[in-house]
């Protein structure tokens, strides 16, 4: 089964790239009162709150990864993404399938 990639960005408006470990599980929500993009996914944790957003352009967009309207129709309202790679100008994380959002380690979610 082929694996989606995304790139988050966005992150320099709230804390930065600080704030992301590579192995982290962290939530998506999509952001249906969004006023710019129609398929705007937010990156959620709960001890920050909003920390970015899911790239949807092509300058947002690292190469092999897919762009927020690219995955929009695949996941639901509120998804989970593992961080793979942390640069100080974006993160890429692998959406995870829905049985892989049950998670026993609690420490490793930040939604």
């Amino acid at each position: 089964m082929e694996k989606d990639y995304i790139t988050i960005t966005g992150m320099e408006y709230y804390f930065g790239a600080k704030v992301f470990k590579v192995g982290d599980v962290i939530s998506c929500e999509k952001e249906f009162d969004n006023d710019y993009d129609e398929e705007a996914i937010k990156v959620m944790m709960i001890t920050f709150g909003k920390v970015g957003y899911v790239g949807n352009s092509c300058r947002t967009v690292a190469k092999g990864t897919k762009s927020a309207g690219r995955i929009y129709d695949k996941v639901g309202d509120k998804f989970f993404v593992k961080v793979c790679f942390v640069t100080s100008g974006s993160v890429i994380a692998e959406v995870l399938k829905r049985d892989e959002n049950n998670h026993k380690n609690d420490r490793k979610i930040r939604k």
